[in-house]
């Protein structure tokens, strides 16, 4: 996936499961007391008022955009007063910054996997770019709208560019696994890690919203993954990819 200049770069659907890192401020959130009031049931009950307002963000969020979605939207969407959300996330960006928590680590998750997994690296490779396309294309609001705000606010998203960070030296250490071993052809990992999952995500940009584009995830998955091997594979005759 995309990684800015100077930075070496989890679940709405399609992903493999993976664990959940906090952000910058989670841990304190979390740690204050429930039972702020309400403006009105809400369809999660008396469940955790984080969990409403994230999903009620994260509706609004591919709606709508990020940037034209306000604190007062989002409050209304989560059946919180509107002075009540501050209780629980002291801004925007902090919302925003628990919904990629769970983004950033479902393709971090699986190339840690597959870094240690046994088989033809060809096959782990393919793995990792189909489930990272099925990913992303779950994902409900566009990725480069993320990176845009993430890079103007890069204090309220040290977490996110840290585990970005890490998934480009994952995928780096994996490509270069198969250059010394002489299944990929003679490329430069980094850079080749950056292209396959910058690839991934203008993928996503042009399936948004599901389904406009006439294919479905798996579909696209499957091509853009066997694409992206295949042209990297030392030999002529490569083996079948889909596992």
């Amino acid at each position: 996936m995309f990684s800015p200049p100077g930075i070496n770069r989890n679940t709405f659907g399609g992903g493999a499961p993976g664990t959940v890192a906090r952000v910058p401020g989670d841990a304190a959130s979390a740690s204050r007391r429930r039972g702020r009031p309400r403006t009105r049931e809400h369809p999660g009950g008396e469940g955790d008022p984080r969990e409403a307002i994230v999903a009620a963000a994260s509706a609004l969020f591919a709606a709508h955009g990020v940037e034209a979605v306000t604190m007062a939207q989002i409050a209304e969407g989560s059946g919180l007063q509107q002075s009540s959300i501050y209780y629980w996330f002291r801004s925007k960006s902090e919302i925003l910054g628990s919904i990629l928590e769970r983004v950033n680590r479902i393709p971090l998750s699986i190339v840690e996997r597959e870094r240690t997994a046994a088989g033809p690296l060809a096959e782990r490779l393919h793995r990792l770019v189909r489930e990272d396309v099925l990913t992303l294309c779950g994902f409900p609001f566009d990725i480069n709208e993320i990176h845009r705000l993430a890079l103007r606010s890069p204090g309220d998203f040290t977490a996110y560019w840290e585990e970005r960070r890490r998934l480009d030296d994952e995928v780096e250490a994996l490509v270069a696994e198969g250059v010394a071993s002489g299944e990929l052809r003679p490329v430069d990992p980094r850079l080749t890690a950056r292209s396959l999952l910058a690839a991934d995500e203008a993928t996503q940009n042009w399936f948004r919203p599901a389904g406009a584009s006439g294919y479905t995830a798996e579909q696209v998955a499957d091509h853009v993954a066997d694409l992206a091997v295949r042209g990297l594979l030392a030999s002529p005759e490569p083996p079948n990819l889909v596992q």
